[in-house]
């Protein structure tokens, strides 16, 4: 087996929480372009699951708390408004 298809083999909310870790650990908050890359990950199946759904509440709860930049907190109010 290939590491590419150990790591397609993933599930999706596992890969939003790493994208999140990694996004976080670069300088302690997320921008536009690094919640929109959570969000794709989710959507990559065309919907929202229950798993996706508590990770992305936990993130945004995250994102909300941290310093952020203007155009941030419109988005994270419009992902939960779109996907909680």
């Amino acid at each position: 087996m290939t590491r590419s298809h150990e790591i397609s083999q993933v599930p999706s909310h596992v890969k939003m929480i790493m994208a999140s870790i990694s996004s976080y650990a670069k300088d302690g908050k997320y921008s536009v372009a690094e919640l929109e890359r959570i969000i794709t990950i989710a959507l990559e199946d065309g919907e929202v699951d229950a798993d996706e759904r508590r990770v992305l509440q936990t993130i945004l709860e995250k994102a909300s708390n941290v310093p952020f930049d203007d155009e941030v907190k419109p988005y994270i109010t419009a992902l939960s408004k779109l996907y909680l």
